[in-house]
């Protein structure tokens, strides 16, 4: 992404981040240097991370998932980069639990998608890192509004190696 997160990391971490998108990158570049930090940019996606096994303390992604090609292998990755006791920590926009709800995020997924660039609106993100294997899942749904009537369904928490 463009690196609207990097006022939340210490000084002291050592950033390394995973942007396929050039134009993307060339923006992320821009806010480390405005803000005097230092980052490795690898131009890879997550299906496949460039990393030795648990080689990382976090693994973050931030609106993300709902685009990756293969969510499993990503979810995945994130678990196979972390380090025994690391933290793979999330925000994401997910499927809602609304059996009602669902089936119109479904209806209007292609649509949402082709408009977004590849965003899905169903993706039962949660349930997929539930199922990766962590020691250990705590999270919190909470919903969006985008205007009434409209929410989204949300999801923040930590997955621990």
């Amino acid at each position: 992404g463009t690196g609207a997160n990097l006022p939340f990391y210490g000084t002291d971490v050592r950033l390394s981040v995973l942007e396929p998108n050039p134009h993307m990158a060339k923006r992320f570049r821009r806010r480390t240097a405005e803000r005097g930090r230092q980052a490795t940019i690898v131009p890879e996606k997550g299906e496949d991370m460039p990393f030795p096994d648990a080689s990382f303390d976090s693994v973050v992604t931030t609106l993300v998932l709902c685009t990756v090609d293969d969510l499993d292998r990503v979810v995945q990755e994130a678990r196979r980069v972390l380090r025994p006791g690391g933290q793979f920590l999330f925000y994401e926009h997910v499927a809602s639990l609304d059996p009602r709800t669902r089936r119109w995020q479904a209806r209007l997924n292609p649509c949402w998608r082709f408009c977004t660039t590849g965003c899905n609106l169903d993706r039962d993100i949660a349930g997929e890192i539930q199922r990766a294997g962590f020691a250990a899942v705590e999270l919190r749904r909470f919903s969006l509004s985008v205007g009434w009537p409209v929410k989204i369904p949300n999801i923040v928490g930590v997955a621990r190696a």
